[in-house]
């Protein structure tokens, strides 16, 4: 992933993410983290997202 084509908080927020667990990902304390990372993301990659954020909101 080039850091130049996504915004550094996207990218930020993406790497934190990616060092976790799916369980982890999906947990409240990373809420906000989760949060950053649609609100900066790219249009190609937020159907991706939106499709964790309904798997976070059936699990919540």
């Amino acid at each position: 992933m080039s850091a130049d084509k996504y915004s550094p908080k996207f990218v930020e927020a993406m790497q934190k993410l990616s060092k976790m667990s799916e369980e982890e990902r999906l947990s409240e304390e990373n809420k906000a983290l989760f949060e950053q990372a649609m609100n900066y993301a790219p249009l190609d990659i937020q159907p991706q997202l939106i499709a964790i954020r309904k798997k976070y909101d059936q699990m919540h």
